[in-house]
């Protein structure tokens, strides 16, 4: 009677268990990379949550191989993961009081700076890594339970869409599309391979038959990525091709953000720095000194031709009433007096910009004006200017630390990337320029502040407003002006924020109004004429500091703090003390965040991620190797035994190189088809990879199959089967093992060895695999005959 020998569902195995929950667990983690826009340092918690990653899918994928109930695998999981939280967070997973304390005191920690800072929370103050370490291993359990123990990985996107767009909502900017990319295709990978186990779970009809319920996977399978392609490729083309979807439909305040579409500062800076005639543009009143460099708009990107503003999304929240949010950057420890400023713009001055000072904390101009939260400009909401307008904001004058700044660590990482970006078209002249300029300054303050010295004084440059067009627009380009060394502000200030980028400093332009005149009211007047542009260098610390680059004739003073003097520092080969031989990196090329100074903490081994790697690794390297210590294990328990246990483990050892016990046979027929498959044992390089197999290759081998055959049936009707130990035909046994080793290949055999079938399961087949010179199965052996076996 033919009969359809089955084998566990794939999805039932050990390898199919860790995979799915590798990727699940990958996908999670990836999806959490999105959050390293909400703290600096991000790396002390993305490491630790990899590692928890790991061991929540490993531990999870034995636990439902080993068949334990849903509830229990969820618990065990909600447990290791808090124990993983504590020790990161404590340095020991111990639940003791004194380390619960310390946790529970470093958690409320992290919820003041939250509510205290905005993101990216910077150095100097309590990190909110508890808070994220928490985030990310919910996000990692809940992804695992939905699509591996649950087995709904279409659910688990709704997670991992809460997630993706947690940054979004906190700090209103974007996420990568590298990192869009990722999540989608490890997403991609894990709805494939579920619905692989569903469509394989119905089952297909016999080889060469077709039956109704037949099934082709692999065309389903296609068609099922297919569509997630189409539709992730349709949420990324559809907003581009139609860039009004990203608009809200209602206007007004409300929830989610509308994307203000804003213009270039620079297109009326320079419309008015051309004009002939002085025009009265607004006037200030405050009991504060000169509210000089009065500041519109922040120009936040440079496309290898021009600072722009960029496309600003502001959020319904963010109007210009009421107290704002601290200041960005700078430590509270930074001296600062407050002053109140009344402004009224007359009718000629007519801007979706509204002018401030650098630093506000409060102001009242309207629900029609928003702010952004990393610029700290303000900009118009609706279809209004700033004509015959009045409002009022108070501003802060900070008194800045030359020392805390000369030895402020790298900003890089606490700014927004599009601080740093450097287009790979940029010339490579300006580049070697900003660092042979730059050469003798051994720290990124005084690479600054000899910048800045360079434009004003020792480069030999001249203001000149009516003689170069301004970089971009057509007529000349930034290596023209470096060349050339005449123009005005705009030049000036884009020129040592890109070379500032160049070194690694964050930077961006700032546009307004230089230095007012008194009017007969008291107040400060300022013009057309006071139009002026100048950079901003960011330091953590300090927060974004000005700098004046302008010559004297157009900029008769410079900050203080900008021309402080240092005490020379030893010579050192860290990058920032190269020399001009020494050149930055080429075209394409990122420049590095540490070409500045590199103090002891930029320097210092970064522990916590080395030990948590490490960790990982031995976690992984355990999780692999214990089916190999599991199959040795219930190997020397069956040597100790019987002859029944040494037939079960000749039936383990056939299973683990390749082949499936036969179904249904009685001892005397399973010994049959076993010597079919011995083969001669040959050491050394000698082996083939095809080896000859049959009872003529290894005769000595097929007497002892014979013998433990006959020993097996001896047993099962003998009145002392107790006589029948392992101990007796453990020899025999052995060698046949041996030559079943020897009828395969070598991969085969190592596979066995480490990664062996009866213990992780393999889908095979009982019936041999015909090799190079085999007789193959006779018509009697290729079916499944029923036999009692007792």
């Amino acid at each position: 009677m033919r009969t359809l020998t089955g084998s566990p569902a794939s999805w039932s195995t050990l390898p199919h268990q860790l995979r799915v929950s590798l990727v699940a667990a990958l996908t999670a983690w990836t999806t959490v990379l999105s959050w390293r826009v909400l703290t600096s340092g991000f790396a002390e918690v993305g490491f630790p949550l990899l590692f928890i990653g790991v061991v929540l899918a490993g531990g999870g994928a034995v636990a439902r191989w080993s068949r334990i109930p849903v509830a229990v695998v969820v618990l065990g999981q909600l447990v290791v993961g808090a124990l993983l939280v504590l020790g990161t967070t404590t340095g020991s997973p111990l639940p003791t009081p004194g380390n619960v304390d310390a946790f529970v005191a470093a958690l409320q920690s992290a919820l003041e700076s939250s509510r205290q800072y905005a993101a990216p929370v910077q150095p100097g103050v309590p990190p909110v890594h508890p808070l994220l370490l928490i985030g990310g291993t919910l996000v990692l359990l809940a992804v695992d339970v939905l699509a591996c123990t649950l087995r709904r990985a279409p659910v688990a996107g709704l997670v991992l869409l809460a997630a993706y767009t947690l940054p979004v909502a906190v700090t209103g900017e974007a996420v990568s599309w590298w990192l869009f990319a990722g999540v989608s295709a490890l997403f991609l990978t894990l709805v494939f391979i579920q619905h692989s186990d569903h469509v394989a779970s119905w089952g297909r009809a016999p080889d060469g038959e077709r039956g109704a319920f037949s099934v082709r996977t692999g065309a389903i399978s296609n068609t099922a990525v297919g569509l997630g392609s189409a539709a992730i490729a349709l949420a990324v083309v559809v907003p581009v091709v139609v860039p009004t979807m990203s608009m809200s439909v209602f206007d007004g305040n409300g929830p989610g953000t509308r994307e203000v579409q804003v213009k270039d500062p620079m297109v009326d800076l320079r419309r008015n720095l051309s004009q002939g005639k002085d025009i009265p543009l607004l006037w200030v009143t405050t009991p504060g000194p000169r509210p000089s460099y009065l500041r519109m708009s922040v120009l936040t990107r440079f496309n290898g031709e021009a600072w722009t503003s960029g496309d600003r999304e502001i959020p319904p929240t963010q109007t210009a009433t009421g107290t704002l949010p601290p200041l960005d950057g700078v430590a509270v420890s930074v001296p600062r007096k407050e002053f109140k400023y009344d402004v009224r713009v007359g009718p000629d001055f007519s801007s979706t910009w509204l002018p401030t000072t650098e630093q506000v904390t409060r102001i009242s101009a309207g629900t029609d004006w928003r702010y952004d939260l990393n610029t700290r400009d303000f900009i118009a909401a609706r279809d209004v200017t700033t004509a015959d307008t009045s409002y009022d904001f108070t501003g802060v004058e900070l008194d800045y630390d030359e020392q805390a700044m000369n030895v402020a660590v790298s900003g890089a990482g606490s700014v927004p990337g599009y601080y740093t970006d450097v287009p790979p078209t940029l010339n490579n002249e300006i580049r070697r320029l900003a660092a042979s300029v730059t050469a003798d300054a051994p720290t990124r303050f005084q690479k600054a502040q000899v910048l800045q010295r360079w434009f004003r004084e020792d480069g030999g440059f001249r203001y000149d407003k009516g003689q170069v067009e301004s970089a971009g627009s057509g007529g000349a380009d930034l290596l023209a002006f470096l060349d050339d060394r005449v123009g005005y502000c705009e030049q000036f200030a884009a020129s040592m924020a890109i070379m500032a980028r160049v070194l690694g400093i964050p930077s961006r332009v700032a546009v307004g109004f230089l230095t007012p005149e008194r009017a007969t009211n008291g107040s400060w007047e300022f013009s057309s004429h006071d139009l002026h542009a100048w950079p901003e260098l960011y330091f953590p610390g300090s927060g974004w500091v000005r700098f004046e680059p302008t010559p004297q004739a157009r900029a008769g003073q410079v900050p203080g703090y900008t021309t402080a003097e240092f005490a020379p520092v030893p010579e050192s080969p860290s990058p920032s003390a190269s020399r001009s031989t020494e050149l930055l990196p080429d075209r394409g090329e990122s420049p590095s965040a540490d070409s500045g100074t590199a103090d002891e903490e930029g320097s210092s081994i970064p522990w916590v991620p080395v030990l948590a790697g490490l960790l990982g690794v031995v976690a992984l390297g355990a999780l692999l190797a214990s089916p190999r210590l599991v199959r040795a294990a219930r190997r020397r328990r069956r040597l100790g035994g019987d002859i029944e246990d040494l037939w079960r483990e000749l039936q383990d050892v056939t299973r683990d190189l390749g082949h499936a016990w036969p179904p249904g046979r009685s001892p005397r027929r399973t010994g049959e088809w076993l010597g079919r498959l011995l083969g001669r044992p040959v050491a050394g390089r000698d082996r083939p990879d095809r080896p000859r197999r049959g009872r003529d290759q290894a005769p000595e081998a097929a007497q002892a199959l014979d013998r433990l055959v006959a020993a097996l049936e001896r047993s099962r009707y003998a009145r002392d089967p107790e006589a029948y130990t392992a101990e007796v035909f453990r020899a025999d046994a052995e060698l046949v093992e041996e030559s079943l080793a020897a009828g395969v290949t070598p991969r085969e055999v190592r596979r066995a060895a480490w990664w062996p079938a009866s213990v992780v399961g393999r889908r095979t087949t009982w019936r041999s695999r015909p090799r190079s010179g085999d007789a193959g199965p006779d018509a009697q052996a290729a079916q499944t005959v029923d036999e009692l076996v007792g």
